[in-house]
């Protein structure tokens, strides 16, 4: 054979050794290396009890990976990174808390609306009473607590962590919580071991979130229509343009602006806005005017106390509901004599009988009943009865004129409040009105107030920002509070995400058709992230 052909049949010889070569490599690879295109996105995860889990998760993303590639299912979980996945299995946003939970979360880290959202709802607790220690690994026991305080479920203690082996290793902070856990089946241990200090991996996360989501779906269906129920806003201290703006930014979905007033010959004063009443159509935005009496207690007795006067109130308003097209009337009569207790109801009475035509809601603002003069021409059961919706205004705990300074709306106080409420009022027809306000108090050396003034919350958190003092978490109010000095001492008892999500919460406890907030434009913007949280939280049956 001639060298040159030879060397031609060498050529062809290596030619098909690369090609078997190169088919070998490439085959052998797509077994190592999951496709993309099949929606596998680790190569690190085939022999894992998780697989189905992680890539669900994945696909959702709720979980990533720790590096393009890989998805490493043995590592450990630190707290911040269980937390953020948590959020994220339970349609959370992060928040940009004005006031930051732990001293050992600082606001640019990454994590930090994640942690605050999370703590905003409860579903988390620091390490101690300030610290959260985001970057140490989560051990199963915490994550089980946090578990059971998302499905605020407990059992007996013990009743389910008797069967395994490790049971005296639990603390004692987490008994409950393992016992929850193991009850509805979201963690089972292994061959009679809970292992409950050890870190949560990677993988068992991704199982853990997966039964979660399963278990919030079963349970959202009961929750479902909380997504249509009221969230009522009054329009106040803001231009129809800065008012639009807010409700846009907020979850209301029922505008109240403040349109009519009564007058001593039984007219009203009519302040209707013809954009406004274009733009909520637009948007799909209830409104149930506000009807006040601008606490006239002389006036308000004159109208109600005369047939004449009244039936002519009640014309006048059935007339203004029927021209503007309006969906219904909020009436907010405030600083009414007790002796005009009968004709109050009465006239809700007959204005509800005569609203019957027009389809339109009625609903009354009242006080919480402490059984003073503010509440005595209140009969809350006839009031009830008569009316759509009763507004329990949930604030003014401590009120402006006070010589004692304290919160607008601590949260024992509104629980009482509610608890008073409800006995009454069923709480399908009781809407919680929350403050979006609080007070700057100035107080003379033995602690008495000398002067206050309501504040928004934008100005609560520039004098906050100003003071040289870090605000307090007080548990027993559940609300932070903060002194400051200038040529006086000054005390706030600060209204925030953390302390509003709070008494939101109480308002989903208690089955209450929605809320109402005195006032929107005094919300705060990260505010809203909080209360759209709050809404995304018991949507999901939780």
């Amino acid at each position: 054979m001639s060298s040159k052909r030879s060397r031609s049949l060498t050529r062809l010889i290596l030619f098909a050794a690369t090609a078997i070569l190169t088919l070998f490599t490439t085959f052998t690879s797509y077994l190592a290396v999951p496709a993309a295109a099949s929606g596998i996105a680790f190569q690190d995860i085939s022999h894992s009890y998780a697989y189905q889990s992680i890539i669900s998760l994945y696909a959702k993303g709720i979980l990533t990976g720790t590096q393009p590639g890989y998805f490493s299912p043995k590592k450990a979980v630190t707290r911040a990174e269980w937390v953020t996945a948590l959020d994220r299995t339970l349609g959370l946003k992060p928040v940009q808390a004005f006031v930051s939970s732990y001293r050992d979360v600082p606001k640019q880290a990454w994590y930090y609306g994640w942690i605050e959202a999370a703590s905003q709802l409860d579903i988390v607790q620091g390490g101690s009473s300030s610290t959260f220690q985001p970057n140490s690994p989560i051990t199963r026991q915490e994550a089980a607590l946090m578990i059971a305080r998302l499905i605020r479920s407990s059992g007996e203690s013990g009743e389910a962590t008797s069967s395994f082996t490790d049971r005296d290793e639990i603390a004692d902070w987490a008994v409950e919580g393992v016992t929850t856990v193991n009850r509805y089946g979201f963690m089972k241990g292994e061959n009679n071991y809970f292992h409950p200090a050890s870190s949560l991996t990677r993988e068992e996360t991704a199982v853990l979130l997966e039964r979660l989501l399963t278990y919030s779906a079963q349970h959202a269906r009961q929750a479902a229509s909380t997504a249509s129920s009221i969230r009522l806003g009054w329009q106040y201290d803001q231009t129809v343009q800065q008012f639009e703006n807010t409700v846009l930014q907020s979850n209301i979905n029922t505008l109240s602006p403040r349109w009519f007033f009564l007058n001593e010959t039984g007219s009203i004063s009519d302040y209707t806005s013809s954009s406004l009443l274009t733009w909520s159509k637009q948007h799909q935005k209830k409104i149930w005017a506000m009807v006040g009496n601008r606490s006239n207690l002389a006036l308000t007795h004159q109208i109600l106390s005369s047939e004449v006067l009244r039936a002519k109130t009640i014309t006048q308003l059935v007339n203004a509901v029927s021209v503007h097209g309006l969906d219904g009337l909020v009436i907010d009569f405030e600083n009414v004599d007790g002796q005009d207790r009968a004709y109050l109801t009465l006239f809700i009475q007959q204005l509800k009988a005569s609203l019957k035509s027009q389809n339109a809601v009625l609903a009354l603002c009242v006080s919480p009943d402490y059984g003073t003069d503010w509440t005595a021409a209140f009969d809350y059961q006839q009031l009830g009865a008569a009316a759509d919706y009763l507004i329990l205004m949930g604030y003014d705990e401590h009120w402006g004129g006070s010589s004692i300074p304290g919160s607008v709306s601590s949260m024992p106080w509104l629980r009482e409040s509610v608890r008073r409420f409800v006995q009454t009022i069923d709480p399908e027809k009781a809407i919680l009105a929350l403050p979006l306000f609080t007070r700057n108090w100035t107080l003379n050396a033995s602690g008495q107030s000398i002067a206050s003034s309501d504040i928004s919350l934008d100005q609560q958190n520039q004098l906050v920002t100003r003071s040289s003092s870090k605000p307090i978490w007080n548990e027993d109010i559940q609300q932070y509070t903060v002194s400051y000095k200038d040529t006086q001492l000054h005390k706030l008892w600060l209204e925030e995400g953390r302390s509003f999500t709070r008494k939101y919460r109480l308002g989903q406890d208690e089955g209450f058709a929605g809320f109402a907030y005195w006032y929107p434009g005094g919300a705060s913007s990260d505010l809203w992230s909080s209360v759209k949280n709050a809404d995304r939280f018991i949507q999901r049956g939780l």
